[in-house]
């Protein structure tokens, strides 16, 4: 369910995956309208020809979660000052699931008890997490990823598609999680870890956004 009733801004439509943000609003009985900030967006996305309504809640229409914290700043920076959660109604939360602005709940999704997502997180279709789960800003899980119980993802991190994490592991802020890993231990700062059971790839140069992995909405 959508945190508010009535129209919504998705910012950020550059990528494909603006249409599942698009088909849960339009599930939820909301009307979504696209701003394509950046250029190359599907024409027959909604809304596009009409101007950005910065009055509008908003939530970001990209998956990735370097991308998403930069999409998160650009949208403050053009007046997009009120971000909001939705949650596709296909999706299964317990009641004690806590939801930072921003974030957004595919498809076919389900989150455990006491499980707190931070501000625009992303959750892939059929994901699963367990119960206490602490997910940072702009966080992404890929489609059917599953963590465990008390897993603490930091900050533009991405657990990749059908992934697995076990119980009591964190995930370092902006670290990726290979698809189809097996993640039993740690994972640090920046590390890719791949594999069953997971191991850290050697180091590779990354481009970060100038943008600090935290909220600008807060």
């Amino acid at each position: 369910m959508p945190s508010h009733s009535g129209p919504i801004t998705v910012f950020g439509v550059a990528s494909p995956y603006a249409w599942d943000v698009v088909e849960s609003a339009t599930r939820a009985g909301l009307a979504a309208l696209c701003v394509d900030n950046y250029g190359g967006a599907d024409g027959r996305l909604p809304g596009l020809d009409q101007p950005a309504d910065v009055e509008l809640p908003f939530l970001l229409g990209l998956s990735s979660p370097l991308h998403r914290a930069a999409a998160a700043h650009a949208a403050f920076a053009a007046g997009h000052l009120t971000p909001t959660a939705l949650v596709d109604p296909s999706a299964v939360l317990a009641t004690t699931v806590t939801l930072g602005h921003g974030s957004y709940v595919n498809a076919g999704v389900v989150i455990g008890p006491h499980t707190t997502l931070g501000c625009h997180v992303n959750v892939n279709r059929s994901a699963s997490l367990g119960h206490d789960n602490v997910v940072g800003f702009a966080a992404s899980f890929g489609p059917g990823a599953l963590t465990a119980g008390d897993v603490h993802v930091g900050p533009a991190a991405f657990v990749g598609a059908g992934a697995v994490v076990l119980p009591g592991v964190r995930i370092g802020r902006r670290a990726t999680v290979g698809a189809g890993a097996v993640v039993t231990k740690d994972v640090g700062d920046f590390e890719v870890v791949v594999g069953n059971p997971a191991r850290v790839m050697p180091p590779r140069k990354h481009i970060e956004p100038v943008e600090e992995d935290r909220c600008p909405h807060c």
